[in-house]
């Protein structure tokens, strides 16, 4: 009986530790492609930069980051960034821009995607 006790004392042990060295698992995370047009005078670099210094999510855990990358064409940015899957990137990104109606004619979704 003492040895079956000791045995199962070391299993709890072993069990609590690789829970304890178990690293949390990643964040979900949603990728969106979009598109904003700025106002007729209103210098796209700019608008972009505003944009990405502006824009705070309601709940920093959302994690926001915007792609490096981004180009203008045809008179529309064109970005990519990424949040938390379980941020509603729609209120915490697409209608805060919207917002900017004074600078933003108008934006959309090329794509989103949830990724794995």
């Amino acid at each position: 009986t003492i040895i079956l006790f000791q045995y199962f004392a070391f299993v709890n042990q072993i069990s609590t530790m690789s829970e304890e060295a178990a690293e949390p698992a990643p964040q979900e995370r949603r990728m969106a492609n979009i598109w904003i047009k700025p106002v007729d005078g209103v210098d796209a670099e700019a608008l972009f930069a505003k944009i990405k210094a502006d824009i705070v999510t309601s709940d920093p855990e959302y994690n926001l980051q915007w792609d490096e990358k981004y180009k203008i064409e045809n008179g529309k940015i064109y970005a990519t960034f990424t949040i938390a899957l379980d941020a509603d990137f729609d209120e915490e990104v697409m209608e805060v821009i919207e917002c900017m109606e004074d600078e933003v004619a108008g934006q959309g979704i090329v794509f989103q995607t949830a990724m794995e």
